[in-house]
C-alpha cells in the first residue's frame, strides 16, 4: 500500500512540473511579442503555431516540443523550416504569399499522407501539421525531426572527421578520447615504422608541449606549437587552440606553416633592409602614423650627432626637430613662430610627397632633406650631405665668372661654338662688335644664327661659307681666316680657329685700316652685287 502511495504521489508530482513546464515555456514565448494581444491556442495534441512574421506568439504544447531542440540555434520560425522544408520544399513561399484572411492546404511530396494547414488569422499567420490519421500527426512529425537532427549528426560528424584541420578531445589526465582522421595522420607519420605495429590508437600527445587547462575553465587557450615527424627535418607549425569542457579539453589545430615561413621570409627581408640601411651613407628616419620615430640608420646620427639613446627612445617628430635646432642642425630661421610653421608644412608636405628643400646650417655644411609617404600613414626623410657637390658647384661657377670676366677684358671679340654648332659663351668685345644685345650671361644660340647676323652686317667675305663648312674640314685646315668688311666700315680679321674637344671659335681681331662705310643691304643683295 505504501509503495503505491508513494507511486501516485511521484506521478502527481511529475504531472505538476510538467504542467508548469508548459506553462512557463508558454509564458516565455508569449513575452517575446511586444506589441500583439497574445492569442492561445487551444489544448490539443496536434502542433500548431501562431506567428507574426518570424515572431512566435505562440504554440501548443506539442508544437514546442517539437521545435526545442533546434529553436536555440535557429529560432522558432527557422527551426521550424529546418524540420518541414524536406517534406514541404514550398513551405516557405507559400507562407509568405498568403493573402490577408486567406488559407491554404500545403501537401507533403511523399505518400505519408502529413499535411500542414496555413492561415492568415488577423494578420498572424497560423500552422497547424495534420495527418491523415489524427492519432499519429505527432509520431510522424517526431520522426521528421529526428531525421533531420539525424542528417546533421552526420553532417557534422562528417565535417569533423573530413577537415584539415587537427581536433582532437582529451580527458582530464590528458589520455587522447577522440581524434579525427587529420590528427591521426600526423600521429602515424610521428611513430617509427617498427611500433605501428602493436600501437592500434595513439598512446601519446602529438604536442607534448601544450599547457593542460583545467576542465571547466571558461577560458580559451591558445598558441603556436611546432611538431617534428620521425624521418623529417623540416618543422610543422600548428595555431593550437584549447576550448575546456565540462570534464575534457577539445583541441583545434590550424596550420600555420604558410603564415611561419611569411613571418621568416619578411623578417630576413627586414634583416637586408636594415643591413642596407646601415651601410647607407643618407641617413634615413621613418616616423610611423603617430609620428614616432620606428627606424633610422647609423649614417642619420653621424649627420646630426644626436645621440642612440635619444633616438632608440622613439621620440616624435617635434621632440626630434627641437633637439636638431638645440644643436645647430637646422637652418636658422628669423623666428621660432616661423619655424614651427615651416616644420608643419614640412609635415604635410611629407605626406603628399612633394618636399625636397636644401637646409643650409649655420657650421657651413649642407642637407638635401626629402620627405616621402610610406604605408599605413608613416613618412620618412632622407638626409644627403651635398656639401662637396655645393662646394663644387660655387667653386664651378666662381671659375666660369673668372673666365668670362677674362674674356670680356680681352680686345679680340670671340665667339665659342660646341661640336653641335651651338654657341657656348662670347664676351663683351664680341656682343658690342655684332651689336648682340648679350650680357654677362652665356647667350644660347646656334651657328646658322650668326651666320646670319655677320652677313646682314658686313660685306660679302669667303669666311662665312668656310665656316658653315668648318666642322668638316677642320681636321685639314684647323684654323681659316679672312678680312671682313662690315658696313659701318670697320675691317675686321675673322679667324676660326678648331679647339679641344670638337669646338669651334671663332675671334675678329682689329685691323689698322679703315674701309668706307658700306650702305647697309641685305646679304643676299650683297651677294648678287658681287656676282654681277
Amino acid at each position: 500500500m505504501t509503495a503505491d502511495v508513494l507511486r501516485l504521489g511521484i506521478a502527481a508530482c511529475l504531472v505538476a512540473f510538467g504542467v508548469f513546464a508548459i506553462l512557463q515555456t508558454s509564458r516565455s514565448l508569449s513575452a517575446s511579442v511586444p506589441k500583439r494581444a497574445v492569442r492561445r491556442l487551444p489544448a490539443s495534441q496536434t502542433p500548431v503555431f501562431l506567428f507574426d512574421l518570424d515572431d512566435l506568439v505562440d504554440a501548443s504544447a506539442s508544437a514546442s516540443a517539437l521545435i526545442a531542440d533546434t529553436s536555440r540555434r535557429f529560432g522558432e520560425f527557422e527551426a521550424l523550416m529546418h524540420v518541414l522544408e524536406r517534406q514541404f520544399p514550398d513551405l516557405r513561399g507559400q507562407i509568405r504569399a498568403l493573402s490577408t484572411n486567406e488559407q491554404k492546404i500545403v501537401e507533403a511530396i511523399d505518400e505519408t499522407g502529413l499535411r500542414i494547414r496555413i492561415s492568415d488569422d488577423q494578420g498572424l499567420t497560423r500552422i497547424s501539421l495534420e495527418s491523415a490519421e489524427a492519432e499519429t500527426t505527432i509520431h510522424r512529425y517526431e520522426e521528421m525531426e529526428r531525421a533531420a537532427q539525424s542528417e546533421e549528426l552526420d553532417l557534422l560528424r562528417s565535417i569533423a572527421r573530413d577537415t584539415p584541420q587537427l581536433i582532437w578531445h582529451e580527458d582530464t589526465k590528458g589520455n587522447l578520447i577522440w581524434a579525427n582522421a587529420a590528427y591521426l595522420s600526423y600521429a602515424d607519420r610521428q611513430m617509427p615504422d617498427r611500433d605501428r605495429a602493436a600501437t592500434i590508437w595513439p598512446g601519446e600527445r602529438l604536442f607534448t608541449d601544450i599547457p593542460r587547462p583545467a576542465p571547466g575553465d571558461p577560458r580559451t587557450f591558445g598558441g603556436r606549437q611546432a611538431l617534428q615527424l620521425s624521418g623529417e627535418n623540416a618543422e610543422h607549425w600548428f595555431d593550437v587552440t584549447a576550448v575546456p569542457q565540462e570534464k575534457s579539453v577539445v583541441y583545434f589545430a590550424t596550420d600555420a606553416n604558410a603564415t611561419v615561413r611569411a613571418e621568416r621570409a619578411q623578417q630576413e627581408f627586414l634583416q637586408t633592409l636594415s643591413k642596407t640601411f646601415a651601410q647607407l651613407s643618407t641617413g634615413l628616419a621613418i616616423f610611423n602614423r603617430r609620428r614616432q620615430l620606428s627606424m633610422f640608420n647609423p649614417a642619420l646620427l653621424d649627420m646630426t650627432g644626436l645621440p642612440f639613446t635619444f633616438m632608440s627612445g622613439r621620440p616624435t617628430i617635434d621632440m626630434v626637430l627641437d633637439r636638431l635646432r638645440e644643436t645647430r642642425k637646422l637652418p636658422e630661421p628669423k623666428n621660432y613662430i616661423t619655424w614651427r610653421e615651416q616644420f608643419s608644412a614640412l609635415e604635410a608636405a611629407a605626406q603628399n610627397g612633394t618636399y625636397c628643400e636644401r637646409w643650409d646650417l649655420p657650421d657651413g655644411q649642407t642637407y638635401r632633406v626629402t620627405g616621402r609617404p610610406h604605408p599605413d600613414g608613416a613618412i620618412a626623410f632622407l638626409f644627403e650631405d651635398i656639401s662637396a657637390e655645393v662646394s663644387l658647384t660655387r667653386r664651378f661657377r666662381t671659375e666660369i665668372q673668372t673666365g668670362q670676366a677674362v674674356l670680356d677684358a680681352l680686345p679680340d671679340a670671340i665667339a665659342v661654338f660646341s661640336n653641335a654648332n651651338t654657341l657656348v659663351m662670347t664676351n663683351a668685345a664680341y656682343n658690342q662688335l655684332w651689336q648682340t644685345g648679350g650680357d654677362d650671361a652665356v647667350t644660347v644660340n646656334d651657328l646658322r644664327s650668326a651666320l646670319r647676323t655677320w652677313r646682314a652686317r658686313s660685306t660679302p667675305s669667303r669666311l662665312w661659307r668656310e665656316i658653315e663648312n668648318f666642322n668638316k674640314t677642320r681636321s685639314d685646315h684647323p684654323v681659316t681666316s679672312d678680312t671682313i668688311v662690315m658696313n659701318s666700315g670697320r675691317i675686321v680679321v675673322g679667324q676660326a680657329i678648331a679647339v679641344s674637344g670638337g669646338m669651334t671659335m671663332i675671334k675678329f681681331l682689329p685691323a689698322t685700316e679703315t674701309a668706307p662705310a658700306v650702305r647697309l643691304v641685305p646679304a643676299e643683295r650683297q651677294v648678287q652685287a658681287v656676282k654681277g
